[in-house]
């Protein structure tokens, strides 16, 4: 996996490995290309060769070669050229005495040079060899020219190729490289002014965030925009939450205070079990009052998800809750219906409220 705690890491990567990838395969090709090159040139050179040694021995008898040849062997290529030439009769002519020998493949044909690979004296070498038909002092027949050179020198010619290269596309790969890391630099710069944004932001300023951002982060500044606004929501809810609740609970805990010390100094047994009613009363609208308003705050931010569920059965599981409540204050509570199962669509956390608020204001209200 590529590491995720950088991003100019992460994109310098991603960027510049292809590149290294892409620059190795460029100059393998290079080298095959160069080696290729190299061979056409020195095969070209060796025939070249192999046909002035033809031509001169053909004009000397077999003497000597031209000035213009020798020079041709002195400065065509690098490394040594080594030159045979057999007679009409197969005789030696001129030339090194132990010419390469060809491979079975490597069939002569009659005025028409011929290039093989073979060993000589133990070293690779790429040869030319020309069969042409000669007079020498009225002997007539065959002549065989034969052109020979070490592979070594084309060798060496396509890796000097492939070196300079290599050499260019490393320096063309550190350019591009510091080109990539600055301007990686550069362009995660919103990103950081978006962080300072984000960093002045704390519980006290959760203003949006209104700095022109690029395309790619803007879902993202959307988000935090909508996150920062259900905070502040959040924030304003429960600051209303604390006040509401300092406003209407501060009467009934007072009359709840109130009544709990007129109970405990009430003169007689009679007065306080009265008192004491009187607060057991003040007690049950003060957690009436508090359950409402942690139910209207709760609800505030509800979402309605109705489902489809089976309305009897909830019934009659609230009106168990309810019939417990109504007996302690001396109250008949019936629950009957002339069906036995109801599917409807509703959302069960609404339906509680509503059955609950009805039935407190029956027992508070109802005749």
């Amino acid at each position: 996996m590529l590491p995720t705690r950088s991003l100019r890491l992460r994109l310098l990567i991603l960027i510049v490995v292809p590149l290294m990838l892409i620059s190795t395969v460029a100059v393998y090709w290079r080298f095959e290309v160069a080696r290729n090159t190299a061979r056409d040139i020195f095969d070209r050179n060796l025939v070249m060769l192999c046909l002035a040694v033809s031509r001169d021995v053909a004009n000397s008898g077999g003497d000597t070669l031209s000035e213009t040849t020798s020079n041709l062997f002195r400065g065509a290529t690098e490394g040594d050229i080594f030159y045979h030439v057999y007679g009409p009769d197969g005789s030696f002519v001129t030339g090194y005495s132990s010419p390469p020998v060809s491979p079975k493949d490597a069939k002569d044909t009659l005025n028409a040079p011929v290039l093989f690979d073979a060993k000589h004296l133990g070293r690779p070498i790429r040869a030319a060899r020309l069969a042409e038909h000669v007079n020498f002092d009225g002997l007539v027949g065959t002549s065989v020219v034969t052109v020979w050179q070490s592979t070594e020198p084309r060798r060496d010619f396509a890796l000097r190729m492939a070196r300079q290269t290599a050499l260019i596309t490393a320096l063309l790969m550190t350019a591009v490289s510091g080109l990539v890391f600055f301007g990686i630099k550069f362009g995660l710069r919103p990103l950081r002014d978006l962080e300072d944004a984000i960093i002045k932001r704390s519980h006290a300023d959760l203003s949006p965030i209104a700095r022109p951002v690029p395309d790619e982060a803007y879902g993202i500044v959307s988000r935090l925009n909508s996150l920062f606004a259900r905070l502040t929501e959040a924030n304003e809810a429960k600051d209303r939450l604390i006040s509401n609740a300092a406003h209407q609970l501060r009467n009934p805990i007072a009359a709840v205070h109130s009544l709990a010390s007129a109970t405990l100094n009430a003169p007689s047994f009679e007065e306080s079990k009265e008192r004491a009613q009187s607060l057991l009363e003040e007690t049950r609208r003060t957690v009436r009052i508090t359950e409402q308003m942690l139910s209207i705050e709760r609800l505030d931010g509800f979402t309605f998800k109705p489902e489809r569920m089976e309305m009897i059965s909830f019934l009659k599981d609230n009106a168990a809750v309810m019939a417990l409540k109504s007996l302690s204050r001396d109250v008949v509570f019936e629950f009957s219906s002339n069906v036995s199962a109801v599917t409807v669509d509703y959302d069960p956390i609404l339906m509680q409220e509503a059955l609950t608020n009805i039935f407190e204001n029956a027992l508070a209200h109802g005749g």
